[in-house]
């Protein structure tokens, strides 16, 4: 019946487990590093890269850089 709507959301669903994940590995990936004594620049590059997503993907920063005219 929708299946106009739910495609049109399928791509947003697949982007957001993406980062999810993303998020979630790096996460784990950081708590690993920590515990092996890496140094804290390391970890501040992953933080820093996690933020990036975040600022990307929930908080729509590109949106503000783009090209498209769109609706507005």
């Amino acid at each position: 019946m929708n299946s106009g709507k739910t495609s049109q959301k399928d791509p947003a669903l697949r982007r957001g487990v993406f980062v999810f994940l993303a998020l979630a590995g790096v996460t784990a990936l950081e708590y690993i590093l920590a515990r092996m004594g890496v140094p804290s620049a390391v970890l501040w590059i992953l933080a820093i890269s996690k933020a990036g997503l975040v600022i990307d993907f929930f908080m729509h920063i590109s949106r503000l850089f783009g090209t498209d005219e769109g609706g507005h």
